[in-house]
């Protein structure tokens, strides 16, 4: 019987050490994962900045910047986005432009032209009121 308990024991020893081991393994494997979504999402961010400040290519300028201020906090909220772009574009105007111009492609957006005025509808005598009826009449008549 002793016999029996001891080798459960080393058995129980032996298991505990696997144990201790995959999850190292697997505490490891989850940290890589959690510091490429972070990656991830900070990319994403300064993408969206990029774009909204005007980048001609808004992945160059995620990679020609430099990230060492910009982190993801524990709540998931990124911080020093704004502060980053800006750096990046008083140090590497030549990636953004200057401004939206109408009509033109910028980056990954599209500045719309001004509408231009339309065509007035046609005239329906049948459609207006009494007194819009008088009116015009009374234009038409003393035209001639």
């Amino acid at each position: 019987m002793s016999e029996d308990v001891e080798e459960l024991r080393r058995a129980l020893e032996s298991a505990q050490g696997e144990l201790s081991a995959m999850r190292d393994v697997h505490e490891a494997a989850l940290a890589r994962v959690r510091a490429e979504g972070d990656q991830a999402v900070i990319a994403a961010s300064l993408r969206a900045e990029a774009m909204r400040l005007g980048a001609h290519n808004p992945d160059d300028v995620v990679r020609l910047m430099d990230r060492s201020e910009v982190a993801r906090g524990d709540d998931g909220e990124v911080r020093g986005v704004a502060a980053a772009i800006e750096r990046c574009r008083r140090e590497r105007g030549y990636l953004f432009s200057a401004g939206g111009v109408p009509g033109t492609a910028s980056g990954s957006t599209f500045a719309v032209a001004a509408p231009r005025p339309g065509e007035a509808p046609p005239f329906d005598a049948r459609k207006l009121s009494d007194t819009d009826y008088a009116a015009r009449k009374w234009q038409f008549l003393a035209g001639k």
